[in-house]
This record gives structure tokens, sequence and C-alpha cells, in this order.
């Protein structure tokens, strides 16, 4: 990380100023000053080789504009991050930024749920594409946290039968995690062992195992566990490991009896945005998407607060708010 920097990746906004020569988000649509936009973090450059020559994996550009991580205090004019009363954002010195913009009725705090969400639907379709998913599966999602909840609901949106969420601690996550859909719930904290949790989680979609497994819990060991709760032929979508935890020992000789397909998933690439943006939009009075966040304000105490709380799992989705008249706009 090129510390010092400003933090702050999941971003939603209003344009106050803006160059004439900017007329229209990535997508085509209309913009200008008051327009309601998001800004993702890790944008594919267009250029390099993963760009041109394998667009549908441009998420692995080799040259991206990551806002909010790696842009550091020594590019001026240093205001790269979220956390932070404005972003700037420029297109000339960093051509691979992406603006979307959001529909004029959708709050800022929902729009900042788009990039997180999109990383899911990614993941969801790189598994329907190697036709591990369809209408109607089985599906277990390995973590309760901001990405987990929010793969309870994709997975219902893009058409699961039954959803089931493994995770902790019951208050605030399992719950949220009941009430956007999820069937049934296994606290690790309940169930420590490995062996009873693959029982349970058997037990709850009946004996042979599930359709597809996801982890989203960042955890090394999910990975073992999860292939464990699939039936054989099913599909496992590691999206969860994001940075990098540890090894673990597998044993790989289960993957090839139980003759399981067994994908990656990295975050999502330009097209894949307004996906998250629709998903979030579409479903806004039918999933409660704002209870997953703790409003904290924009103060070093605020911060601190919200980092802290998150890192106990107190919170779902901790969110700095540095105008609150605007988060509800």
């Amino acid at each position: 990380m090129p510390w010092p920097f400003t933090l702050g990746h999941e971003i939603g906004g209003v344009i106050v100023e803006k160059g004439k020569d900017l007329t229209q988000d990535f997508m085509g649509k209309p913009i200008d000053v008051g327009s309601k936009v998001m800004i993702p973090p890790l944008m594919p450059c267009g250029r390099c080789y993963y760009c041109l020559h394998y667009p549908e994996h441009a998420n692995k550009c080799l040259t991206p504009v990551y806002y909010g991580r790696y842009l550091g205090f020594d590019r001026p004019p240093h205001l790269w991050g979220g956390f932070a009363e404005y972003v700037y954002v420029d297109l000339e010195m960093l051509p691979g930024t992406k603006i979307y913009k959001l529909p004029d009725d959708m709050s800022l705090r929902l729009g900042s749920l788009s990039e997180p969400l999109t990383s899911c639907i990614r993941a969801f379709n790189r598994a329907a594409r190697a036709g591990g998913f369809k209408w109607g599966d089985t599906v277990i999602i390995q973590g309760s946290g901001p990405i987990g909840i929010l793969a309870v609901a994709a997975a219902q949106e893009m058409g699961a039968g039954r959803v089931i969420c493994v995770g902790a601690p019951q208050n605030p996550r399992l719950r949220l995690a009941r009430r956007f859909g999820a069937e049934a719930t296994v606290d690790i904290e309940e169930i420590t062992r490995s062996t009873e949790r693959i029982a349970r989680v058997r037990d709850i979609v009946g004996g042979f195992g599930a359709d597809l497994v996801m982890d989203c819990s960042g955890h090394p060991s999910a990975g073992p566990e999860g292939i464990e709760m699939l039936r054989d032929g099913g599909t496992f979508v590691e999206m969860g490991q994001f940075t990098d935890a540890g090894a673990i020992e597998t044993n790989w000789h289960r993957i090839c009896a139980k003759d399981l397909n067994v994908l990656g998933s990295w975050a999502f690439t330009s097209n894949d945005l307004p996906l998250g943006v629709d998903m979030l939009y579409r479903s806004r009075h039918r999933r409660p998407w704002l209870d997953m966040q703790t409003l904290y304000p924009f103060s070093e105490d605020g911060v601190r607060a919200a980092i802290a709380d998150a890192m106990a799992m107190r919170t779902v989705k901790s969110t700095v708010v540095p105008w609150p008249d605007l988060a509800e706009a």
C-alpha cells in the first residue's frame, strides 16, 4: 500500500464540479453537476494485455486505477479515497477511471453497495457460465459479513431455490442473513467443529449436499470444509480470499473424487457494474439493503469507531457519512 493514502473504496456521491468535456458516464448516460454517481475502486485500463485480449477477464488488468487503495498522497491533488468530504476524479490523469450514474431516486447509501454486490454477481455468473449454477439450485454461502449477506441476496435475485448461510455472530449478522432470505443459518460459534457443521448443512439440504457453495468468509479453512458441503458434481466458488490469509492443508483427491467444479472469482469488470446498480434499484423495496449499514460521522472518532466495530463484528457494514443530509437523498 502507498502509505499514506486515503481509505474508502466503495463510494457514492454527487457531482459538485466537472469539466466541460465530461457529459456522460461510462455507459453513455448523461451526467451533470448534481448527478448521483458511484465510482468503483478497481477500474481496468482498457489497453493492457488482459483488457485487449481477454476483456471478460479485464478484472486482471495489469495497470488498473484503484481509488481508495493504491493511489497515495504522493500523487496530487491527493484526494483519491472515499473517507473524505470530496473525491477528485481525473479521467485525463487516470484514463482508466469509470463513473457510473445512479438513478435519480436511488439513495447514495444504496448506491455505495453496488461495488461489493457486483463482485457477488460476477461470481455467480462465473459459476453459471461453467454450468455450475442454474435456476432453482441450492446454495450455501460461507461467511455472514457484508459480502456474505450480499451473496445471499444475489443468489436469490439470480434464481437460487434455497440459500443457507454459514457464519457468525448470530446478532447482527446471521439474523440479517435470514431477513435477506436465507432459509436457514449455521452458527460457527455454536457449532465449532467442522465435521459437525458439514453434517448440519447436509441435514438441512437433504443429505447429498448443495449444488453450489460460495466462500465469502476470507478464512482459509472455508475451502476444505465447503467442498464437503457439496453434492458430487457440485461447484465451489472462491471469492472470499481477496487478501492472502495463508495456506491450509487440502486433500485434492476430494475434488477429483467428487467430480467438482472449483472456480475463483476476483472483483469484476467495467461492464459488470451496471448489473449491481440495477439489482439494487429493482429490489430496493424487497430487500432490507440499508439495514446492513451502521452509519458513522466523518470525524476522527467516527472513523475509528466504524473500523473498530467492523473488526469486532458488531456491525455488518460500517458506513462513513461525510454529508448526512445527502445520505438518504
